[in-house]
């Protein structure tokens, strides 16, 4: 396989096309954390898995919960591990930075203060993430699965879960409904 060269895509969509029918993916916004030449870590961003944190955080120590959150499908990988995305405020956490505007910790405190209407105002937690392995995710890019575009905090915290999708492809000039999935040969 001939190596291809992708530029670093931290900080940036990948919207799943209409042809990519991986379960784990479909129709799914995943925002790339980090890119190396060692591979790619990302979050789905428009897939809840639960409905309510609560019955996770049992095992953390909060007297009295005041804020509930849902809890999306960050990937299929390490499912029982916790990330949190976040617009950094006033608090510091154990994070690293996405964008200036951006940060991404898996630290039980920021929990506890989420459980207790504390922290940031814009969040979203997830369960497990979606990795890719060295040339996994420029392969894929390759074969056209996915799309790649400029991440908008606005699509992770402030559109609908279930409009993101589309929202996401609407940032860049597409319209998923006209994409047309197969290359013709004359």
């Amino acid at each position: 396989m001939e190596e291809v060269e992708i530029k670093n895509l931290t900080g940036t969509f990948l919207i799943a096309t209409p042809s990519l029918k991986d379960p784990n993916f479909e129709r799914t916004v995943v925002l790339i954390c980090d890119h190396t030449d060692q591979g790619a870590f990302g979050l789905v961003i428009n897939r809840i898995l639960l409905n309510s944190f609560i019955p996770l955080i049992e095992w953390l120590d909060v007297k009295e919960i005041k804020r509930d959150l849902p809890v999306f499908y960050g990937g299929p990988v390490k499912p029982d591990q916790g990330y949190i995305l976040f617009i950094p405020n006033d608090v510091k956490y154990a994070s690293i930075n996405i964008k200036d505007t951006l940060s991404l910790t898996t630290s039980k405190e920021i929990l506890i203060d989420l459980a207790n209407g504390k922290g940031p105002k814009s969040f979203l937690f997830a369960l497990g993430f979606s990795g890719w392995a060295s040339g996994q995710l420029e392969y894929e890019l390759m074969l056209d699965s996915w799309l790649v575009a400029p991440m908008d905090i606005r699509i992770i915290f402030d559109i609908p879960v279930k409009e993101r999708w589309k929202a996401a492809a609407d940032s860049i000039g597409v319209d998923l409904t006209r994409l047309v999935d197969k290359q013709g040969r004359v």
